[in-house]
């Protein structure tokens, strides 16, 4: 694998992904992807639009099937060959690009929305930690982008799932909030010890939030590593010209 570095010695990977390939039709979105994510890892997947980061984002979540190659989740495997694990049965978390809370649910509902009936206690604990206890009968279109955001994020992270991911998180909101944002939920991550896929096609966004970076063009890897060393040794003119001028 180009540029990918050995960070696993001591880890437990949550996703494993081998050789991935993926068609629409005649084209070829995803091409040859491997590569893990370990446990308590935050990792972002840097590209341009139309590189074809969301696209490997809904085939981890189950939302779409691979061509070919084989997705593991905790050394199961949940896509490849004849196998394929809806995505129901993932236990993955995902905040969505819009939110895509429920208008006509209170932010209380929404995240209940996503808890078993056994686990409803739950709700109260998750609601204070991201901090919007008080806002718990409001309803979505009566509270701002940001307060909207950490409702998504509580709905994900309330059923305790093994891996998030959030596809381009905070493109919706202005450039002030945003990184006020940004460092609340790495906070909150990091807090719940949560092992996290971020999709962003903003360089400094990925080096901020993440412990490890792949960087994806025309649906092909093209460089992996942590942030520091794709910023100092890029491999190639496309992720040196991704990360500075």
């Amino acid at each position: 694998m180009i540029g990918q570095q050995n960070y696993s010695q001591n880890w437990t990977p949550i996703v494993s992904l081998k050789e991935i390939d993926h068609f629409y039709d005649e084209f070829n979105s995803l091409s040859d992807i491997s590569f893990d994510i370990n446990q308590g890892e935050i990792v972002s997947i840097l590209g341009p639009s139309g590189s074809g980061k969301t696209t490997l984002l809904r085939i981890i979540a189950g939302l779409e099937k691979p061509k070919n190659g084989e997705l593991y989740l905790k050394k199961k495997l949940v896509s490849g060959g004849n196998i394929f694990i809806p995505p129901e049965q993932r236990k993955i978390g995902f905040v969505f690009q819009d939110y895509a809370l429920f208008p006509h649910l209170t932010v209380k509902e929404n995240v209940l929305f996503a808890l078993a009936f056994k686990e409803k206690g739950k709700v109260g604990e998750v609601l204070k930690m991201l901090d919007i206890n008080e806002l718990s009968n409001s309803y979505p279109h009566e509270i701002s982008g940001g307060q909207q955001q950490r409702v998504a994020l509580a709905r994900a992270l309330a059923p305790e799932p093994d891996l998030i991911l959030l596809d381009e998180p905070f493109t919706r909101l202005d450039i002030r909030l945003k990184e006020k944002l940004r460092d609340e939920i790495l906070h909150l991550l990091k807090k719940a010890g949560s092992t996290a896929l971020i999709v962003t096609h903003e360089a400094e966004e990925a080096m901020f939030m993440s412990d490890k970076i792949v960087v994806i063009n025309e649906g092909k890897v093209m460089q992996i590593g942590r942030p520091g060393e794709l910023y100092t040794r890029p491999i190639s003119k496309f992720v040196a010209e991704f990360f500075g001028e």
